[in-house]
């Protein structure tokens, strides 16, 4: 009868976070491209071996050989919130006062919805599947800003289905193997801001689509013995084509093209080394080095022979829209702490440092951030267990200039977001 009940009672708690989720929005954004949040447990410890550690079954979105470490069917469900703060202040701009150019705000909250699953089919060959968010950017400023043309409102958010293979080729080395579905949309609406004085909120260009993508992530997962162990996976760079309707529009509000079109949306490859040991029963250290490779990212471009040309925004005929983006391979280096404070409390901190792009633009304003995370993990029994994780991320100061016709413009920018995650973990042991 007590083991009917404990099986039961997880059920009810995943049924009641699965339909929490369910009615969450899963459009999550950022202020620049950056590496996915997957769980509560990695906003605990800034995303230190991931690629390693195997106490987390949502590694298995970073390494697919983690989902033969689990001996029992696993479970893992969670949700983070993001409350994001940016801000945006003129320095210089050559066509009126700087302060126009200031605006703040242009950060949105939004939540993260994410789940893992592990099933070993025998003593060697496990199934996994993961379902999370990965590269992510939306900015939201004003629709009157003057530099509206390089601004306006804009949404990216991909959400990854990874279903993965992996194999326990012996005690010691794990393999693994995934093929994932990336869902994408983009939508940007830009404003003619200073480029239309008489009404500066003017929609100049709209557009609205989605598309799929597929690539492959492959991982190996290495342990020295139960204490000492390192991972490794590597993840390829895709190409999503969203296909939407694409508008533009004259000063006037006058309609110049509307019709289908398609953008390419890049993610990039991804290189994890991680590591994790076990220093004594209460004391663990990890650490990760992550390699982004963006050589498919270096403009956003829509085509369609029916395109007017403009010359005031650089357009020849058959170009809707063109803007260059300076994107060079990005890294991030994480370490983390954790210590079992009693049988039933595990505490963990960690810290992080990442740089997304060679150099900021209006459309991705940050290029540089850093992580400083806590986390609690609350072991209910045997089969069950609770995490919280909460990082604060701070973005460092750019400066960013851009020229519009005879328009120069000038602004410096500063951030930070506050991650708020919660966790559940059931593993269905005999």
């Amino acid at each position: 009868m007590r083991t009917t009940c404990s099986r039961d009672s997880p059920i009810v708690y995943l049924s009641a976070l699965l339909s929490l989720i369910a009615y969450s929005s899963p459009s999550t954004y950022a202020a620049s491209y950056q590496s996915s949040t997957t769980s509560a447990i990695e906003l605990g410890t800034a995303g230190a071996g991931n690629a390693a550690d195997t106490t987390n079954l949502a590694n298995i979105a970073v390494n697919p050989a983690i989902t033969a470490a689990f001996s029992y069917p696993a479970i893992a469900i969670a949700g983070i919130f993001v409350k994001s703060e940016k801000d945006i202040h003129g320095e210089y701009y050559s066509g009126g006062d700087p302060d126009t150019l200031d605006n703040s705000g242009i950060g949105v909250n939004y939540v993260v919805p994410s789940g893992y699953f592990a099933f070993p089919i025998n003593h060697k060959w496990s199934f996994g599947l993961a379902t999370f968010s990965n590269y992510n950017v939306r900015n939201n400023y004003a629709s009157e800003y003057p530099a509206g043309i390089l601004t306006g409102q804009r949404s990216l958010f991909t959400y990854e289905i990874n279903p993965n293979i992996a194999v326990k080729l012996t005690d010691k080395l794990y393999f693994g193997i995934g093929v994932s579905a990336i869902y994408g949309n983009y939508q940007l609406a830009t404003n003619y801001g200073a480029q239309n004085p008489n009404n500066p909120s003017q929609i100049y260009q709209d557009f609205n689509g989605s598309g799929l993508g597929f690539r492959y992530g492959i991982g190996g997962l290495y342990k020295i013995n139960k204490h000492h162990q390192f991972g490794l996976s590597y993840r390829t760079a895709t190409e999503i084509e969203t296909e939407g309707d694409f508008t533009t529009l004259a000063k006037n509000n006058d309609l110049e093209f509307q019709d289908t079109t398609t953008l390419s949306m890049a993610v990039p490859s991804e290189l994890t080394l991680s590591g994790f040991h076990q220093l004594d029963p209460r004391l663990a250290i990890q650490y990760s080095l992550a390699w982004y490779g963006w050589d498919n990212l270096d403009y956003i471009s829509v085509s369609h022979p029916d395109c007017p040309a403009n010359l005031d925004f650089n357009l020849s005929q058959g170009q809707c829209l063109i803007e260059s983006v300076t994107a060079e391979d990005s890294w991030k280096i994480a370490f983390a702490v954790s210590y079992k404070l009693s049988d039933v409390i595990l505490l963990r901190s960690g810290a992080s440092t990442e740089k997304a792009t060679e150099s900021a633009t209006f459309a991705i304003p940050f290029d540089k951030k850093t992580n400083f995370s806590f986390g609690l993990t609350y072991y209910a029994s045997r089969t069950l267990s609770f995490d919280i994780g909460l990082t604060y991320a701070r973005y460092d100061t750019t400066r960013i200039k851009d020229t519009i016709g005879l328009d120069d413009f000038d602004v410096s920018t500063e951030g930070n977001s506050t991650m708020l995650g919660l966790q559940l973990n059931y593993q269905l042991i005999d």
